[in-house]
Formats: C-alpha cells, structure tokens, sequence
C-alpha cells in the first residue's frame, strides 16, 4: 500500500464550535499544537483521529483494539446546542474538512455531523469531498465516501495517566506478558530507558508487564523496573502508554504486508514529565516516528516542549527543511495561527505578557555633494527608486544629494582639512581625476559620461552633447533611443534646431554650462539623459555598485 499523509485540517463558516476560517497545518513527523485553555486543542485531535483508522480486528494494537479512535470517545458533542439548534433555524452544519495525500493523490474528507435521534446523540461521520467512492490510481487503496480513510491511528487521553494508586486494588489487573514478541519487548524497554532511565540494564531480561484497571481503557505495558509496575509515578506510566502505541505500529508494520505508515494522536504530551525528561521524549519520539513511518500529533502547555519542536531551535542549512512543527494558535475569542510566529513570541503569548513598544528607528542620512546643479541633474537620474533601496538595505542610510557649486579640486581638497567630509560621499564629474591616499578617496566616486579618443571622461555637458550630435547626424547608432524620439514624434531635425544650433564651445567649461542650462526644458521634456543612461547600461551598473561600497564605508564612519 503507498503511504497515506494527512495534511490538514480545514475549519470554514460555519464555524465548528469556535473554529472557523482556520487551517491547521500538519508537519511530516511532529506537530505540536498549543495554545490558551478552551482554545479548540482537544477538539482538533478528535476531528483528526475521528477521520482515519482500520477496522481489521485480525491485527489489533497491544490495547486490545483496533487502529482507530472515534470522537465521541475523546469529545461530547451536545446534541442541542450542536445538533438541533442548527436544525430547528435552518442553518447549515458546520463541515470542517481534513486533507489527505494518498501516494501523492490528494483526498478531502468532510467531518459530517449527524445524529441518532432515538438516543439523542450526535457523531461526526468522515465523507469523502466529492461524496463517492475514491481510488487512488493503480488500485491498491479504495476509500469508501464514509468510510474511514485507512491510515492506523491510534489515540492517547488522559486516561494514560489515572493514577494506579488511586484505584481500588481489586479493579487493577498486572500480568507478566508472556506473548508479546520479543522485538517489541525489546522496543519498549528500550525506549522508557531513553527517556526516563529504569536503573536496569536493557540488554538483560525482557520481562513486559501488563497493567490494566477495569471499567477504563487504560492499558500499558511496563519493562522490568526495579520496583513493582504499580508503584510507576505518573510520568512513567504516561511514558509506557506512549511506548505501548508505539510497539503496536512496530508490530503492524512487521505484521501487515500493506502497512500505509500510521498517525499517532496524544493530548498532553507534557503531562507527567520534567522538562529534562520531555526533551528526551521529543527526540526519542522523533526517532521512533521516523522509523515506523508515523506523524504524530500532540497538544502541550510545556514552553520547554515547543522549545524542543520549535524551529528556532533546530536551525538547518540553506535548502533544509524541517520534519516537525510548532502550530500556536492565539485568541480564545476567535482562534487563529499564528504564523511564522517566534519562540519568543509564543512564550510571550502563553505569560499574555504585552508585546514590547517597538520605536521606530529613523533611518539616517547621508549627503552627497557634488561639484555643481548640472551635476546634481544628473544624479537625480541615476538615483532610481531601485537604487534607493539597495543603498538602504545594503548601507542602512537614505541618500540626499546637494551641489555645492564647488570644482572638483575643492571638493577633494575640502577633506584633507575637515574630516567630516570624510563621513560625506562626494560625486565628480566624469571628467574629474581623483587625487590622494586610498582611504582618503573612498568616499569619493565618479558619474558616468562619454569618454574621448584617450579614454578621458567627459563632463556630463559634453557627454550629452555628443551623444545629442550623435542622434541628430549619424543614422547607424543609437537606434532604441531613436525609437522612443519618434514615438513623442521629435525627429532630427528637431534636435539639430533646438539643441545644436548656436555658438556653443562645448570644451570649454562655461559655454557647455551655458548650453545645458539654456536647453534645460528640452533636455527634460524629451528624457534626453534618461535615453544616454539606457544606451549605456554597463557603466551605469559601474557607478551603482561604486556608489553602494561607497555608502557601507562612508556610513560606518557617519553613524
């Protein structure tokens, strides 16, 4: 048979009892549910263990009954309130749903409410979602549409822990068990000593006793203590119950040529135990649900149990993935999952200890100065919305640019007798030559711009202009930028009257300033810089990751 998972249990409107709008997620090995009292733990578990189980009464569990749990036997569901008040209004039944996966095949199940009414009484009946018959598609697992889905499940309450002490005598049966197989024998023996240490050497007798109390479902079997087995304290006899389940997947899947895997319910787990002693269970626990090929499913108020399950706890490397987890479900009111929620915050949540004001941090600043107003024009183009971010995320500062309207001389100069201007960056024109010690120049970058027959670069002037005089003379280059012109339908001719005509020297300084400023709103209004930055990405990459190395060094000595 493939193996059978169950996946999830699914809670919508109306809801069921207090769940609704909910979804319970169920981990590959462990899951571990907590929360406040009367928050829905206990009626979770028996929706869950009330959805799957065998009837085969040809292999039975070392309780003496079958793989399976019924919710009637865990809950009480109140025929009144749950059943006929729904009724007697019209109203829809709640029908929450669990999700299997059989052989990667998914499966829903609704948990239907239905009643006796002779008796009174209301059960919940599991019905396939849609309501036939499923096959899974080779065949070998047919689910009846309100048959169980056939997955051994085994349920433990806290009846495991009615004190033995507590009973009258005559009503406690405790046997020496002389037909459990020795595997077994072995397993549990071994298993209680991993967990809470007997003092009796695993490796000598095999000696299982079995322990009941009449008029109960209480059933364990005990290893060879150095004592009597009803003289177990409550967390050894908790323990017993919780290896007695266990032997009784083990001897399934020996027994059962199909064995699915299996689904393990316990409510309490913590119960009876030191926290030392719950860590030993959980990893115990893990390893015997990984080699039975179990989930197992469990409510706690331990902090040091969730703390053993809890992710944060148990880091793993990248591409990892975690076999257990941590469901928290929050407000009683109304209960919800807390999702990716912390241990920290889980702890925080069962003391109701108010979260702690948290005061936003302002991000802080970091100036630029550059040489001049074209300068800056320049910069306001390459400090995209992207850029912004990666600056803040990679450097922890937000960026401000001011022109000082200072040669790039000065501006290099200005640190060398302030050493505040070494907590600032400064931007220079391309055509600027970086002068001074390497820790003195860190803060200090270059804009991208044209580059001259030398490999010289240009100011961001001269660079626009011959990029300009490009796009209006020369056909074969810059075609994408040509494009966009058209389509905002400026042509050559227009660039050639607006932009070039007149006496310009474009090599020397001020009649380039004089041009750019006099063309401004051309320059603006058709994206003219914008066109040279896409047409020469590699050096606008460049100056983007010159500009993030620079704000990590300069922020470190700013802040």
């Amino acid at each position: 048979m493939p193996p059978i998972k169950i996946k999830s249990l699914n809670f919508e409107s109306p809801p069921f009892r207090k769940l609704g709008s909910i979804s319970i997620p169920f981990a590959e090995r462990i899951t571990v549910i907590a929360g406040h009292n009367g928050i829905g733990k206990s009626t979770i578990l028996a929706l869950v263990a009330n959805g799957s189980g065998l009837s085969d009464a040809a292999n039975p569990s070392y309780f003496n009954r079958a793989f399976q749990a019924n919710l009637n036997e865990i809950i009480h569901l109140d025929y009144s309130k749950e059943y006929e008040d729904y009724k007697n209004n019209g109203a829809e039944l709640p029908s929450p749903f669990i999700e299997y996966e059989i052989d990667g095949e998914k499966l829903n199940k609704r948990c239907a409410i239905t009643s006796r009414t002779a008796r009174r009484e209301v059960r919940v009946v599991s019905r396939n979602d849609p309501h036939k018959d499923k096959l899974n598609p080779d065949g070998s697992v047919q689910v009846g549409k309100d048959a169980k889905v056939p997955l051994p499940t085994l349920y433990l309450g806290m009846t495991r822990m009615l004190p033995v002490g507590e009973c009258d005598p005559a009503l406690v049966n405790s046997i020496l068990d002389n037909t459990i197989n020795d595997d077994d024998a072995t397993f549990i023996q071994t298993f209680i000593n991993n967990v809470i240490p007997s003092g009796r050497n695993c490796s000598g007798t095999n000696n299982i006793t079995t322990q009941s109390i009449k008029g109960t479902k209480k059933t364990t079997k005990h290893p060879d203590y150095a004592h009597s087995a009803k003289c177990v304290s409550l967390g050894q006899d908790s323990l017993s119950a919780i290896a007695t389940a266990l032997a009784s997947f083990q001897k399934l899947k020996r027994d059962k040529t199909d064995y699915p895997g299996g689904l393990l319910v316990i409510d309490e787990l913590d119960a009876g135990f030191h926290p030392y002693a719950q860590k030993r269970l959980v990893k115990a626990l893990a390893n015997a649900a990984k080699k039975l090929q179990l989930q197992v499913l469990v409510t706690t108020h331990s902090v040091n149990l969730i703390e053993a399950i809890h992710p944060d706890s148990n880091p793993i490397g990248p591409g990892g993935k975690h076999d257990d987890a941590v469901v928290y479900l929050t407000d009683t009111l109304e209960p919800r999952v807390a999702t990716s929620c912390t241990l920290q915050e889980i702890k925080r949540d069962m003391s109701l200890e108010p979260p702690p004001v948290i005061i936003p941090v302002k991000t802080k600043t970091l100036k630029i100065y550059l040489e001049d107003p074209e300068a800056h024009f320049v910069l306001e183009r390459l400090l995209t919305r992207k850029l912004k971010m990666r600056v803040k995320r990679e450097a922890g500062v937000n960026l401000k640019a001011i022109p000082l309207s200072a040669g790039c001389d000065n501006l290099i100069g200005f640190q060398q007798h302030d050493s505040y201007f070494r907590t600032v960056l400064i931007v220079l024109d391309a055509d600027a030559s970086i002068k001074g010690a390497g820790k003195r120049t860190k803060n200090i970058i270059k804009l991208p711009g044209a580059v001259d027959s030398k490999g010289r670069g240009l100011s961001p002037e001269r660079s626009l202009y011959e990029f300009i005089q490009s796009l209006a003379t020369n056909t074969s280059k810059y075609p994408k930028s040509r494009i966009e012109l058209a389509k905002m339908t400026i042509s050559s001719d227009y660039l050639q009257n607006h932009l070039l005509d007149g006496d310009t020297n474009i090599n020397e300084r001020k009649s380039a300033k004089k041009w750019m400023n006099a063309r401004l709103h051309y320059i603006k209004d058709w994206m003219l810089y914008e066109l040279w930055l896409k047409e020469h990405p590699t050096q606008v990459k460049k100056f983007e990751d010159e500009l993030v190395e620079a704000a990590i060094t300069t922020a470190k000595l700013a802040l």
